[in-house]
């Protein structure tokens, strides 16, 4: 039934049999799943599962669930019940709601616009645009938080009022690919929040935006987390990680993300009150990874600069992996399989200074006082609440400051 299963999403992606996929045909596979569930698999745990690795242990229960939501199904168990009874295997009607509470600003990181995920269409298409404006008038878009912190129910409620859309949503966040269908037009519907973020959600009519409202999921200072494949999430506790010339984790914790497959450091401060003005700011900051998780290849650490209502997503491997590294920002993803994005291999256990720039329209990176990378910037990032960082490994940061004209934030004080 494993075969079957990998058999099943080779004939969904079109890309042939495993056997002949690259590096880049994993990372891309990896991405697609991360983009339909909310559940990262590893490079290395896919390579496993085609064969293309060395097996030390069997997968996880887990790992076949997500595999088979990938494909439209619930879970593993629907998967073989589908097959052994001979149900076709054409499920991919819905994004499964489990995507939904995968709902984070650093997330941004892997936002691919993947044909898939629009009908088969070009993701350079633009959507088609509604045939007339909708009213806004009598519509009513809003939400309540239940909990203090995460994880963190949001309960939405709406009314369209006499509108008769073709399709209503609620997008929940910058990324376009993350709706809620809505099926009648006055309800409620929930989403689950298991990570920070600052989400722009959005009440949408066909293509139209109705109404928008900034959802804040703050930390309660600096919040230290490991991420696992198949969705696991252990929240660290104060004492695992340490503030004082530098923030860090102490030992012990790597050994619990060795044990979790392909697991990740997540630390984060975004701020209750975001106030940073994202038109003209800087943020200046210091990091390293002095030693890596063992699931851990180009030993990736990914930044995002988080604002109300966009991101700034940067990330930094080994020279190596440079030709996967993954922008995002300003509403699009940069790849490193067609930019020339080598200032961002590093020697990761050695200290790297990273100083962004926001200012006319202009985006600067400036690594170790060489200019590193230059963009215009056509969206408003709202407000700078703070930042996110993935570690594959034991993250460090010793300076992050973030300031505009009116104030100056140090985080790690």
């Amino acid at each position: 039934m494993k075969k079957h299963l990998v058999t099943c999403i080779e004939s969904h992606l079109g890309w042939g049999t495993g056997d002949s996929w690259t590096n880049k045909d994993f990372k891309d596979l990896s991405d697609q799943i991360f983009k339909v569930t909310g559940k990262r698999l590893s490079v290395t745990t896919l390579k496993r599962i085609w064969g293309r690795a060395e097996v030390v242990a069997n997968p996880s229960v887990t790992t076949f669930d997500i595999l088979s939501e990938f494909v439209g199904y619930e879970s593993w168990r629907d998967f073989q019940q589908a097959h052994s009874n001979g149900r076709s295997t054409g499920k991919l009607s819905k994004i499964p709601y489990g995507f939904w509470k995968w709902g984070i600003g650093s997330t941004v990181i892997l936002l691919l616009a993947l044909f898939f995920l629009r009908g088969g269409k070009n993701p350079n298409e633009a959507r088609t645009t509604p045939k007339a404006e909708f009213p806004t008038e009598n519509v009513s878009f809003s939400f309540e938080k239940v909990a203090i912190g995460y994880p963190n129910t949001v309960i939405f409620q709406y009314d369209l009022g006499p509108l008769s859309p073709d399709s209503m949503y609620i997008q929940q966040s910058w990324d376009s690919d993350k709706r809620i269908p809505l099926h009648k037009a006055k309800g409620l519907v929930t989403s689950t929040y298991y990570l920070p973020g600052y989400f722009l959600t959005k009440l949408m009519a066909n293509e139209q935006i109705l109404l928008e409202r900034e959802l804040y999921i703050p930390t309660q200072g600096w919040q230290g987390l490991l991420l696992g494949d198949g969705g696991e999430i252990t929240y660290l506790k104060p004492e695992e990680f340490y503030k004082g010339e530098y923030l860090g984790i102490r030992s012990g914790v790597l050994e619990k993300m060795d044990g979790m497959e392909g697991g990740e450091l997540y630390l984060a401060q975004l701020s209750p009150n975001p106030s940073i003005d994202g038109t003209d700011f800087s943020m200046a900051t210091t990091f390293r990874m002095p030693k890596s998780s063992e699931h851990s290849i180009c030993r990736s650490i990914r930044m995002t600069v988080t604002g109300t209502r966009e991101v700034i997503s940067l990330e930094f491997s080994i020279p190596g992996c440079v030709g996967d590294l993954g922008f995002f920002m300003d509403n699009e993803m940069i790849s490193g399989r067609n930019h020339d994005l080598s200032a961002f291999g590093r020697d990761m256990g050695q200290w790297t200074r990273c100083e962004l720039k926001v200012s006319d329209g202009m985006l600067t990176i400036v690594l170790d006082d060489q200019i590193a990378f230059q963009k215009e910037l056509k969206v408003d990032l709202g407000k700078i609440g703070g930042v996110q960082w993935t570690f594959e490994g034991q993250g460090e940061i010793k300076e992050l400051v973030l300031e505009d004209e009116q104030q100056q934030w140090n985080l790690l004080k």
